[in-house]
This record gives structure tokens, C-alpha cells and sequence, in this order.
């Protein structure tokens, strides 16, 4: 008996080595590839001051993402709202799903010179469901709140990063 997986693995092989050469080749390099823009926006943004759970979560991400302010040469002011609305409603007329809608405000300012470089909104969505149990529903209603604030500092990110060649880093 015969099998092609053999040569089925050398090529998977060969696909698997030729790939970066490939992406190289149409002009891919990674976002935070050694001596990139986004590499050097590390440690170079402050931050928004903390007035909220939320806003703290927030700024707890974009941290995680950008790193700890050290030197900043950019301030990064952010203004968040989350709008709830109720979907879902049971017989007795309590509602038992929640959609929360986030937008983030955003506008990124050289501190040098207080221009604003990069300005934009931005906006994520989730929801949760109520339950006849008050803790329940309050854990839920925070859990959402953090998945929003995930999202927000993940767009955020990747628009800060994506841009950060354009603001002479």
C-alpha cells in the first residue's frame, strides 16, 4: 500500500517555510517588528486620568497593548459613553436582555507642540442578560462593561499602531 502523506507533510512543510518569504515579498512586515513605528509608540503615550471603573479597565488595556507611560511624547485624552437599552421583556415586564453600546472619543496630541495628530470614534457593542437575581444580573452588567472596554482598546489600538509610521516615530 501506497500513501500520499508523505509527500502530502513535505509539502505542508515547504508551505509553512515559504510563507514569511512570501509576505515579505508583497511588502507584509509585522506591526511591532523589531525597529517598527508601532515598536517605538511603546511607553510613549499618557494617558487619560481614571474616573470610572470603566475608564480604568480602559486604560488597564491600552496599557497591557501599548505599555506603561516612561517618556511620553504623546497625550492621549479619551472620552467614554455606554448607552444601554432594554431587548428582551418577559411576561411580568421585566426585561432580561441588555445591549450596551461604547464609543470612544478619542484624540492623540503631540505633547511638543500640542497639535492633535490622530482624532477618531469609535464603537463596540455587547450585551448581557438580567436575571431575577440582583448579584447575578450586577456581575453580568460588569462583565459586559469589561468586554467593551476590551473592545475599545483593541480598536484603539490597532488605530493608534496602524498610524503610528504617519506621526514620525
Amino acid at each position: 500500500m501506497s500513501s500520499s502523506k508523505p509527500h502530502l507533510e513535505m509539502i505542508s512543510r515547504r508551505a509553512l517555510l515559504l510563507a514569511p518569504l512570501a509576505l515579505a515579498a508583497c511588502g507584509f512586515t509585522p506591526i511591532y517588528g523589531r525597529g517598527s513605528a508601532a515598536e517605538a509608540l511603546r511607553g510613549k503615550i499618557a494617558f487619560s486620568a481614571v474616573n470610572s471603573r470603566l475608564t480604568f479597565e480602559f486604560n488597564e488595556e491600552l496599557e497591557n497593548r501599548l505599555g506603561l507611560t516612561q517618556t511620553p511624547l504623546f497625550q492621549l485624552d479619551v472620552t467614554l459613553s455606554v448607552t444601554s437599552k432594554g431587548l428582551a421583556i418577559a411576561q411580568d415586564n421585566a426585561i432580561t436582555r441588555y445591549n450596551l453600546t461604547g464609543i470612544a472619543a478619542f484624540t492623540l496630541t503631540r505633547i511638543a507642540d500640542g497639535e492633535a495628530v490622530l482624532q477618531d470614534r469609535l464603537r463596540a457593542f455587547t450585551a448581557y442578560s438580567a436575571t431575577a437575581n440582583a448579584y447575578a444580573t450586577f456581575i453580568s452588567e460588569r462583565d459586559a462593561n469589561r468586554r467593551l472596554a476590551v473592545s475599545l482598546a483593541d480598536q484603539i489600538t490597532t488605530r493608534l499602531t496602524s498610524s503610528a509610521e504617519s506621526l514620525g516615530l
